[in-house]
């Protein structure tokens, strides 16, 4: 038997036909404000990160409003200090 460091969970076809709307969403929201464009790694690796959180927030039994605003906040929040760190530049890596 297979043993995983971390617990496992499941989601029916029925919840994950709830998810996707919400994943769909938020990432065509994120995309419309121009938030991937300021991330580094704009790829499946972004929108795996995206989904494995989606999924994070259902397991914790959000609602679907705010999974919605905990993913937008997520993502922007990170955006934001990179465009920060990017407008900074060469300050931060003197001091």
């Amino acid at each position: 038997m297979a043993r995983f460091s971390q617990p496992r969970s499941a989601f029916g076809p029925e919840a994950l036909a709830q998810l996707k709307p919400i994943f769909d969403d938020v990432w065509k929201e994120l995309v419309s404000e121009g938030v991937f464009a300021l991330l580094a790694s704009y790829d499946e690796n972004t929108r795996t990160r995206l989904a494995f959180k989606v999924l994070t927030f259902a397991n914790a039994d959000w609602t679907e409003i705010q999974m919605r605003q905990l993913l937008l906040r997520a993502f922007r929040n990170e955006a934001a200090r990179i465009q920060r760190a990017k407008s900074l530049g060469p300050r931060v890596a003197a001091a």
